[in-house]
């Protein structure tokens, strides 16, 4: 903190004597010591205020964007307004000068404020760009890691191949219908991975491919239900973003129990909630990378984890 401060006031000081100087070559300034040190006052102030109070005007992420811009307007605007008044004050105090009194000089002193603040603001909303697209970028590659790491582990198709070879024998029409639900899959996939966005519908169709499989594996023991609201179908969301929390469901929840399961997926008005009667998740479980992937590619949307009596039970709302 020590150590920001002091360069927050070394590039306050290059650029109170930058201002100072221009000032005083345009004529605006005639006693140039006191104009840069005025010129200085105001950079130190401005400069420093802003950049040490940037949780304070910053917008929050996961909120309405209109009201995050309204919120952050009139949030930099009323510190804006405080820093101004504290440079007034310091500069009559260390310069004798009332800035107030003086039209030109009040001129200079909104113009000199305007100046750093509007360069602080661009500065923040870039490196906030920046970091957005950095966000977005390790999204996208932890999104193609866990298609290949949990879609596509090979013990999950080995286990899909040997249950189809299995039916064989004993059942070819399941075999046959077997097959078909993982080469859909496969396909939907693999599609998934071209898209940066696709409907609930699509996405809907990949999770009946996915349980078409997991029932010829779990047998009777498997009741899964997929509900989706007709105005739902055609709304867009990230490609395979249910996918990890189907999975977590039919793998932590589902195979350390014994007896039936029970695996509900829903998307109704606005909200989509995935809930199993499986033996449930421990509030202290860290999140996985499928957790981490999902909450990072959420984009506008809200995770939570609802009490249920049994089990467990994850939704997404707008």
């Amino acid at each position: 903190m020590g150590r920001r401060l002091v360069q927050l006031l070394i590039r306050a000081l290059l650029m109170g004597l930058l201002l100072g100087t221009l000032t005083w070559m345009v004529g605006l300034n005639p006693d140039f010591r006191t104009g840069a040190l005025i010129c200085t006052i105001f950079a130190a102030v401005m400069w420093s205020g802003f950049e040490l109070s940037l949780p304070f005007y910053r917008p929050r992420r996961g909120k309405p964007p209109d009201r995050e811009t309204l919120r952050t307007m009139a949030r930099a605007s009323l510190l804006y307004l405080a820093l101004l008044a504290l440079s007034v004050a310091l500069t009559r105090l260390a310069t004798g000068v009332n800035l107030i009194a003086h039209p030109i000089a009040a001129a200079l002193t909104f113009c000199l404020g305007f100046a750093v603040t509007n360069f602080i603001m661009a500065k923040h909303a870039f490196q906030d760009l920046l970091e957005a697209e950095g966000a977005r970028a390790k999204a996208e590659a932890r999104a193609g890691l866990l298609a290949l790491q949990s879609q596509l582990q090979p013990h999950t198709l080995f286990n899909a191949l040997n249950t189809i070879a299995a039916l064989i024998p004993e059942d070819p029409g399941k075999a046959e219908a077997g097959a078909e639900a993982l080469s859909r899959l496969l396909r939907r996939i693999m599609a998934a991975f071209e898209r940066e966005r696709w409907t609930l519908a699509e996405e809907f169709s990949v999770l009946e491919d996915l349980l078409a499989l997991e029932r010829l594996r779990f047998g009777e023991r498997l009741q899964a239900q997929l509900d989706l609201d007709p105005a739902e179908a055609e709304r867009e969301i990230a490609p395979l973003l249910l996918l990890p929390l189907v999975e977590n469901a039919l793998k932590h929840g589902f195979r350390p129990k014994v007896g039936p399961c029970s695996l509900n997926i829903s998307a109704r008005a606005g909200v989509i909630r995935v809930e199993d009667d499986g033996v449930g998740r421990k509030p202290e479980a860290p999140e996985g990378l499928g957790l981490r992937t999902v909450r990072e590619r959420l984009d506008g949307l809200n995770l939570g984890w609802p009490r249920v009596d049994r089990g467990c039970a994850v939704e997404l709302r707008r």
